[in-house]
């Protein structure tokens, strides 16, 4: 397997985004109803070539094989196929090279060696350096839906045709895979951290008993810089359910503390935070999701737009909820998009539209004419 360079010319931003939009329109179409259900975390996203060779991946791709995100490119998809799927992973990732968007399912094995079932949704994005098309990959894990669940809902009419039943039914099967998710990255990750700590302190305890308090010294004091990596990584996975400042001050205050540390984290940049709605009047569901796009948006804006001057504007009425960050900087439709940087952002942009429609929202990104990005989301309440 080797490195893939990034795509020259660099994918530019405006073209990801139009890649974006076409591939979800495409997905809605051909997806029957409730088939399948994302990641509660984002999409999992990648950027391939025409024979299946990874350009990009975001971290949530990444996880359904395993890996760190870096770890991935340059490899090729069809690596990560058993033997006997091996072919038929081939022929999926390199046929239809004509076709703009097709879809087709495929057998992939993980670090630890379970086989998993992915349906592949691909969107032509651009042409590499050699002039193939380069893929949009979105990966969507099948559910499987209980015989008894389809049982009940056979024999309930009245309940199948109630839409809205039906996806918060999906929504909560997706919350179980998730939670799954979570137990898994605990074991793995704050596990092994836990077990390393504790054959740490054994062995500086051994060296302490045979006289060696210096080696133990220097070995406890590791210990304590493991430990505070370790306590580190559990509040980034417990900010990833429930941001603390959302869940003590409240959703405004919590945009709030989030501008002014944008602010002072930034020389240049000036964050304008106004909100016209009280806490009590955001619906709860939507709150943790109104403050991760706003968090990713003042990401990509830091990363990428070279802004001065950024607003951040939540208003709301009685039936609508709006949500706005604009930004003086470049636009998005200048800035151009490496293979490198799609890495490093996670491809954010399709995570929060994710985010704001899950929730039955409207999402969009669009150029300001007067210079700069607009991030606008709404939903009814």
């Amino acid at each position: 397997m080797y490195a893939i360079p990034p795509p020259e010319p660099p994918l530019r931003l405006r073209d990801l985004i139009d890649a974006m939009r076409k591939l979800g329109s495409s997905v809605r179409r051909v997806q029957p109803p409730a088939a399948h259900v994302s990641d509660a975390r984002g999409a999992a996203l990648a950027v391939t070539t025409c024979d299946g060779a990874i350009v990009s991946v975001n971290r949530s791709a990444a996880a359904l094989l395993g890996y760190a995100s870096a770890d991935l490119v340059g490899k090729q998809l069809a690596g990560f196929a058993h033997d006997e799927d091996r072919a038929a992973v081939e022929m999926h990732l390199c046929g239809g090279t004509d076709e703009a968007f097709r879809s087709f399912d495929v057998t992939l094995t993980d670090r630890t060696g379970r086989r998993t079932s992915f349906h592949v949704y691909q969107q032509t994005l651009a042409s590499d350096a050699s002039g193939g098309p380069l893929r949009l990959t979105l990966f969507v894990e099948p559910v499987v839906v209980p015989a008894e669940e389809i049982s009940r809902s056979a024999a309930n009419a009245e309940w199948h045709d109630d839409a809205q039943h039906r996806r918060a039914t999906w929504l909560s099967m997706g919350q179980q895979h998730e939670r799954e998710r979570l137990a898994a990255e605990l074991h793995d990750g704050m596990g092994q951290a836990l077990t390393l700590i504790k054959l740490m302190v054994e062995d500086a305890r051994m060296r302490l008993r045979r006289g060696q308090v210096d080696d133990a010294a220097q070995l406890l004091d590791a210990t304590v810089l493991q430990i505070r990596d370790t306590i580190g990584e559990m509040r980034q996975i417990c900010g990833e359910l429930r941001p603390l400042a959302l869940q003590r001050l409240g959703l405004p205050a919590a945009l709030s503390t989030l501008c002014r540390r944008v602010e002072q984290s930034s020389e240049r940049l000036r964050v304008v935070f106004a909100c016209g709605i009280e806490d009590g009047d955001i619906p709860d569901h939507l709150k943790a999701d109104i403050f991760r796009v706003v968090q990713e948006a003042l990401n990509n804006i830091i990363s990428h737009a070279a802004a001065s001057e950024v607003h951040v504007d939540l208003q709301g009425d009685a039936t609508t909820l709006l949500l706005s960050i604009r930004d003086d900087g470049s636009g998005y439709d200048m800035h151009p998009l490496s293979g490198s940087d799609a890495h490093s952002n996670g491809l954010g942009l399709t995570g929060m539209q994710n985010r704001v429609e899950a929730h039955g929202g409207a999402f969009s990104v669009s150029a300001r004419s007067e210079g700069g990005t607009e991030v606008a989301a709404s939903w009814r309440i």
